[in-house]
């Protein structure tokens, strides 16, 4: 075998071997963790009563849940409750004159239109359907619990018998 084709056959093989590492990546979606400014342990709201609409004011009657407003969380945690470096932090957004910056895990794409109203409320779809059991994490999830396809989406509404017609989520 000459040196020029063991030259090519290398070549040719780590470049199969890196885009299939490269495919793998984007396949679990490495690199696209979203770390939050609080460690909010939703377990430890949720077991003092609090229910998901107190933060996510808007998700049983608007298409999309809100993110929750500092003066939200300052009802509570004006004052120190807990030693929590992270329950700390909430007072010194609140010191800047500053809104908490979370950020979004789900985003859909600008042609698809997602009502949470129409999926919690007339659809009674549970929140751990897309969101796992939220309810019982003691720290924010770095990445979305499904990726929300259109193909699992559409799997979703054949299984409950909902419209996969495309005006549904497409306007």
């Amino acid at each position: 075998m000459n040196l020029g084709f063991k030259k090519i056959r290398f070549f040719l093989l780590g470049l199969v071997i890196g885009f299939i590492l490269l495919s793998l990546l984007v396949s679990f979606s490495v690199g696209s963790k979203v770390g939050q400014p609080i460690a909010f342990n939703h377990k430890k709201h949720i077991d003092q009563g609090l229910e998901c609409d107190t933060c996510h004011k808007y998700y049983k009657t608007q298409t999309f849940s809100g993110i929750p407003d500092s003066s939200v969380c300052l009802e509570c945690h004006k004052e120190p409750i807990t030693k929590s470096p992270e329950e700390e932090k909430i007072r010194q957004y609140a010191k800047k004159g500053e809104q908490i910056p979370w950020r979004r895990i789900y985003r859909e794409p600008d042609h698809v239109f997602y009502s949470h109203q129409a999926h919690v409320v007339l659809a009674k779809i549970e929140c751990k359907t897309c969101h796992d059991d939220i309810a019982q994490r003691e720290k924010p999830p770095a990445r979305p619990f499904v990726q929300m396809t259109m193909g699992w989406c559409m799997r979703c509404h054949k299984e409950r018998k909902a419209s996969n017609d495309c005006l549904t989520c497409h306007e």
